[in-house]
């Protein structure tokens, strides 16, 4: 029996800064974003200091391990951009 793939998804929550595995930034790390929602089978993310939205694949998005966050983000591995 196959496994539900929404169950191999992680718990995502609006707003959440996530990875973003199948796109790098210019450094070659896995690129941040603001997790937004899932749309069609596609997550929604933006980018944190602003800019046009792009979509990935939900199964590659990854919560921010609390050991990657920069000093100063509280080490909230939920953290969320400053309004």
């Amino acid at each position: 029996m196959s496994e539900d793939p929404k169950s191999t998804l992680p718990d995502l929550v609006r707003n959440e800064v996530v990875q973003d595995l199948a796109h790098r930034d210019a450094d070659g790390r896995p690129r941040e974003g603001v997790f937004m929602e899932i749309l069609c089978g596609a997550a929604f993310l933006r980018p944190i200091g602003g800019g046009q939205e792009w979509t990935t694949r939900p199964d590659q998005l990854r919560r921010c391990d609390p050991r990657e966050i920069a000093p100063g983000a509280g080490c909230n591995p939920h953290r969320r951009p400053l309004s």
